[in-house]
């Protein structure tokens, strides 16, 4: 399975957990993009520019250039600002959310989380 068809069966997996356990809180208002972005933070120690774009937009991305991603996570931070969420940039690879595990243990996100 290629590196795009695996994370997509990853945030498919995601999604369904997610909405079996109800986990992200409503005040953050994520919209689904936004979401799908986060729960790749979660389940990977790293994640990509080319990675999120792929989350975001599919294989198919029409040129969209890459600082939409940008945009996206700026968004995420603004949204989830008072619950202590830190998404740290990586200079010139991507973005990883601190304390990812944690995370993913107090959403009760039954996933797969990359070590």
């Amino acid at each position: 399975m290629g590196k795009v068809a695996a994370l997509t069966a990853t945030i498919e997996d995601m999604r369904r957990s997610m909405v079996l356990a109800g986990s992200l809180p409503a005040e953050w208002r994520l919209t689904p993009k936004e979401r799908d972005l986060f729960l790749a933070l979660i389940s990977n120690s790293t994640v990509t520019k080319p990675m999120a774009m792929v989350i975001l937009y599919g294989a198919d991305q029409d040129g969209r250039p890459t600082h939409s991603v940008d945009v996206f996570i700026s968004r995420i931070r603004r949204k989830t600002e008072g619950q202590s969420v830190t998404i740290e940039t990586i200079n010139r690879t991507g973005y990883r959310l601190v304390d990812r595990l944690v995370w993913a243990k107090t959403l009760k996100l039954d996933i797969p989380v990359a070590h």
